[in-house]
């Protein structure tokens, strides 16, 4: 029997003005895996023509598999009429990708394909840190405090270019990965000046999420 758990919580779920409305559900590689997609629905019940998010979602398995989300993100939707979304632009981004996150578990993880992402995949070739790329800055958002950049120089045998970001199991692990996060956000921002908007995109990114960290660790 197809698990419908995650895709059952997540639809009808509000994004400011829009709904999310999944369709295409369908059973992965494996019993555990589950495929879907996820669009945008207005309020007069009319339904993007593309996906916001393709999603593989695997339940976990056992002791040692934990659960994750693979999604190839859209932040550009179209509808019939015309009319075109930026997720970015109206900041729904955040929003979507905290409910994508909400349904998973501690310890488990989110990879995001990012080959449709240039700023992100420029920004890890060039040495930004994970969390202030644009993607890494909202898996950062959604609670994720541990990053991978899953590049492979050689092909795409391993599937496609995705950046990681993982869940923590516990305030200890949180609190060290956050220290950790700090470490590489300050050194980034002391050697990188480059005044190109890429890089002062990633700085305003990076001193967002040391604000974050700084008043966490404060009142913890």
């Amino acid at each position: 029997m197809l698990k419908k758990n995650f895709t059952s919580s997540i639809d009808g779920k509000e994004l400011n003005d829009y709904i999310l409305h999944v369709e295409n559900i369908s059973r992965g590689r494996f019993v555990e895996e589950t495929n879907f997609e996820l669009y945008l629905k207005t309020i007069d019940r009319e339904t993007s023509e593309n996906p916001v998010v393709k999603a593989k979602y695997f339940s976990g398995r056992g002791e040692f598999y934990k659960p994750w989300l693979e999604i190839y993100y859209d932040n550009q939707v179209q509808f019939e009429s015309a009319k075109i979304v930026d997720l970015s632009e109206e900041r729904l981004d955040e929003k979507l990708f905290k409910h994508l996150s909400q349904f998973l578990p501690p310890n488990s993880h989110i990879m995001v394909i990012y080959v449709n992402h240039e700023e992100t995949r420029k920004g890890l070739e060039l040495g930004v840190p994970p969390p202030a790329t644009s993607i890494g800055y909202l898996l950062w958002k959604s609670g994720c405090t541990w990053f991978k950049d899953w590049y492979f120089a050689e092909g795409f045998w391993e599937g496609d270019v995705k950046l990681q970001g993982n869940k923590p199991l516990n305030k200890e692990n949180r609190r060290k990965s956050l220290l950790e996060i700090r470490r590489e956000l300050t050194e980034f921002l002391k050697k990188e000046k480059g005044e190109e908007k890429l890089f002062l995109d990633a700085r305003k990114r990076a001193e967002d999420v040391l604000k974050d960290i700084e008043i966490e660790i404060s009142t913890s």
